[in-house]
């Protein structure tokens, strides 16, 4: 054997084994007939990750237009399908929820919830966490006026705190995110914290900056191979941190706590509710999900989702205030005459306080605040639109095509609450208007939202005035996309009235 051969052998050896591994890696990502149709040919291990924009949702629009409300791609090995418009996604969501309600399987919400709780789980588990969740939420009080007066009684502690900047700037972000999960806190485990606690403060820095910068570990839901690479390039391993931050000093404490304190009878509260639903199946002997494992989930779920899309939304609400000077004097002025100044505004006011609630729908759909539902999965492979979508794939709700679409709302980057109001003077909701998404995977909180965003703005314009910097720096209008879409950082005057 000559020393060319020994050369050229192990260079022909390789070449073929590159050759045999992209044609396998083509085979399981080429697009097969039937599919949605998509850009072209996947790239070995990226798919077509690398022709996304920064922020994705350029490139989901221009695809959009390109190839319809329902196109596909390969984000890495797995074939990803995005819905459009607001007729595709309730068609797949509502008309076709069987199918379409599970969650996928991906790296990062394995890793985290391993299909438990209500957010991340699936088929049975899902189901009964679910139901289970709405009959003891409903008892303590969701969509009634119990729920509200606790919620009105957080938003007297909100306005005490802002009072006491007297006017000067501030960034409201903090507190704001503190007062709205303590509304969830009361009702999850009965306990609400003061606007200074620092413990708490920290809970909620980790959970705000998972929200921030989970995103950047998405990547590893295609590509989870990546986990292995020295470092924290993807910031999971920080994910999975501050995850066990709270549930090691907050959530594991509490339901440890109820549970050593837990009586017969004892539904004070969701966790004791949720205790008492365990030894009610623990005594009748039937199988079931309902154990300590999900409750701890849920409690999670509840916290990290009823504080961070509210929150949010009353940010975004300040950022349109100050941009928009009219709107703020113009729900002022209806409270003025339908509340005055003398009371708190309550739930009772709702029905007359038409252009406020205008306001809020006008912030929901323009703040645009989840873009994309999480991800949906497929209990089965489906007929969908003529394509066929494999029980693998990973759906999703691209939910800024229905809120912001050019053909059901007139200038839909615009602020304007009067495309709520019809020539009557009655608010009307066009379907189109979906921040919570639908089906059966709409948010389990909307409902507390709803009561939320309608209180605290209520009494916050009927307090004060909200007014830019003394420098007179607008905040921007483009925000960070994380898990939602958020409001950059800017600070503001609260001025009061009186």
């Amino acid at each position: 054997m000559t020393l060319l051969t020994l050369l050229v052998e192990p260079t022909s050896l390789l070449a073929v084994a590159v050759l045999v591994l992209s044609l396998l890696w083509w085979m399981s990502t080429r697009r097969p007939p039937g599919l949605p149709p998509g850009p072209g040919p996947a790239l070995p291990l990226l798919g077509h990750l690398h022709l996304l924009d920064k922020d994705f949702r350029s490139t989901f629009r221009k695809w959009r237009r390109q190839y319809g409300d329902v196109f596909s791609l390969y984000m890495g090995g797995r074939l990803v399908v995005v819905l459009n418009g607001y007729q595709t996604i309730k068609e797949a969501l509502v008309k076709n929820g069987d199918v379409f309600s599970e969650r996928p399987s991906i790296f990062v919400m394995d890793r985290i919830v391993n299909n438990k709780g209500v957010a991340g789980s699936s088929g049975a588990v899902w189901k009964e966490q679910r139901k289970a969740s709405l009959e003891i939420l409903r008892e303590m009080g969701l969509g009634k006026n119990v729920l509200a007066e606790k919620v009105q009684e957080e938003v007297t502690h909100y306005i005490k705190a802002l009072h006491s900047y007297q006017g000067q700037q501030v960034d409201v972000s903090q507190m704001t995110h503190i007062s709205i999960s303590n509304n969830i806190c009361s009702i999850v485990f009965g306990q609400r914290f003061e606007y200074d606690d620092s413990f708490f403060n920290t809970l909620l820095e980790s959970v705000d900056l998972n929200m921030k910068t989970v995103g950047g570990s998405v990547v590893l839901n295609f590509m989870p191979w990546l986990e292995y690479l020295p470092g924290d390039l993807f910031k999971f391993k920080r994910t999975l941190a501050n995850v066990d931050f709270v549930e090691n000093n907050l959530i594991h404490p509490v339901l440890k706590e109820h549970i050593d304190n837990h009586t017969e009878g004892n539904a004070s509260d969701f966790i004791h509710a949720y205790i008492r639903e365990i030894r009610k199946r623990e005594e009748s002997g039937q199988p079931t999900t309902v154990n300590t494992e999900n409750l701890l989930k849920i409690i999670g779920d509840l916290f990290v989702a009823g504080t961070e899309t509210t929150a949010t939304a009353i940010r975004w609400a300040l950022v349109f205030f100050l941009h928009n000077p009219d709107v703020q004097d113009k729900c002022y002025d209806e409270i003025q005459r339908v509340v005055g100044t003398e009371r708190a505004p309550s739930m009772r006011d709702k029905p007359e306080l038409t252009y406020l609630e205008a306001t809020i729908m006008e912030v929901l759909r323009r703040g645009n605040i989840a873009p994309l539902a999480v991800q949906h999965g497929l209990s089965r492979d489906v007929t969908f639109h003529g394509y066929t979508i494999p029980k693998e794939a990973i759906v999703l709700p691209f939910l800024e095509t229905a809120l912001l679409d050019p053909e059901a709302w007139d200038e839909p980057s615009a602020f304007r609450p009067e495309r709520f109001i019809g020539p009557d003077g009655k608010l009307k909701k066009p379907d189109e208007l979906i921040p919570f998404g639908v089906g059966r995977r709409v948010c389990l909180g909307e409902s507390l939202a709803r009561v939320e965003l309608f209180l605290y703005l209520a009494t916050m314009i009927q307090h004060f005035r909200f007014l830019p910097p003394e420098d007179g720096r607008l905040p921007s209008l483009e925000g960070v996309l994380g898990v939602t879409y958020s409001a950059k950082p800017f600070t503001v005057r609260a001025v009061s009235r009186k």
